[in-house]
């Protein structure tokens, strides 16, 4: 309070200006404010319209009626956090937890009847959230903020004191939009990963086998030249150059010179970790090999073109 000769401030109680000692006028009392006022308060500035003409409706009637709210309909946990009822979106994301163990018991219980239990508990809370929840989210919202309203009239002195911890209290959350925001971009990231991380290892596992056909080649290259010279094929490869430069992804070559087969073990990714492309010969012409690449445990898309079954 500012005394009216010499402007010093005073405390609201005091009866006398502490500077010039003159005699200060009573201080009028504030007007209590109106459901309104507080409704508004609580409510904050978005959508504050809205929510105002069906909590007025509600006091008119004095009781709650469904009324439908879209927010609560397309977003049900969101528009609880959104809106501060942190209580009911706990208890909102824990039901259908709560649901499967109950129905798990009544289905252990009923034996044959557990489909039956379990489509009907499915139906249930499905109506629950998709219709019962947007026909009373207003009201449970209404019911809420009432709460609220009394808790903060009986804990706090002054109207203007009241209006301010009820904004504080009520109004919307920042934090929602971060969490929903969080949510969001983790669903796009898990689904761009749920593409991209097959598709790389497609890719990597391709590129391996590209790898292991020119190592084929080459080891079908010095099979080729052994027999031209010996009419044979050779134990193993190791006087072939091309051993001693293997690339990461190829484990093992060897041959079989009972057969004729060249066999390429893979290494690297889970869908050919352990697994053979083999080059199988025969003699053309009577006096060359000719050359078959094939493979029996690893997928055609990941085979080279010539190597497919499909080919």
């Amino acid at each position: 309070m500012f005394c009216p000769r010499c402007g010093s401030s005073n405390d609201e109680a005091a009866k006398l200006c502490v500077s010039c000692g003159r005699a200060l006028p009573a201080a009028v009392p504030p007007e209590p404010a109106s459901d309104q006022q507080y409704y508004a308060a609580v409510l904050g500035p978005d959508n504050q319209e809205y929510y105002l003409d069906h909590f007025s409706r509600f006091d008119d009637e004095g009781k709650t009626s469904p009324t439908w709210n879209w927010s609560a309909f397309l977003v049900t946990f969101y528009w609880l956090l959104y809106r501060k009822m942190w209580v009911y979106a706990a208890i909102y994301l824990a039901l259908p937890f709560a649901l499967w163990g109950l129905f798990w018991v009544v289905g252990a219980v009923a034996g044959s009847l557990v489909g039956i239990v379990g489509s009907l508990g499915a139906f249930g809370y499905a109506a629950v959230v998709l219709m019962v929840m947007p026909m009373y989210a207003n009201a449970l919202y209404y019911r809420h903020c009432r709460k609220t309203i009394e808790t903060v009239r009986a804990t706090t002195q002054g109207t203007q004191q009241q209006l301010t911890e009820l904004a504080g209290k009520g109004g919307t959350s920042h934090a929602a939009y971060i969490f929903i925001w969080a949510v969001n971009c983790v669903a796009v990231i898990g689904a761009l990963a749920a593409i991209a991380i097959p598709a790389y290892q497609d890719h990597a596992a391709r590129t391996r086998m590209a790898q292991a056909l020119t190592v084929g080649r080459a080891a079908t290259a010095y099979v080729d030249g052994y027999f031209d010279q010996y009419r044979s094929v050779p134990r193993n490869f190791n006087a072939a150059d091309f051993m001693s430069s293997l690339p990461p992804s190829v484990n093992a070559v060897i041959v079989d010179n009972l057969t004729g087969t060249v066999t390429i073990t893979m290494k690297g990714g889970k869908a050919i970790e352990g697994r053979s492309l083999k080059f199988v010969s025969a003699i053309a012409g009577g006096d060359h090999l000719s050359w078959t690449c094939m493979s029996d445990d690893i997928q055609d898309r990941y085979l080279p073109q010539e190597c497919r079954r499909s080919r």
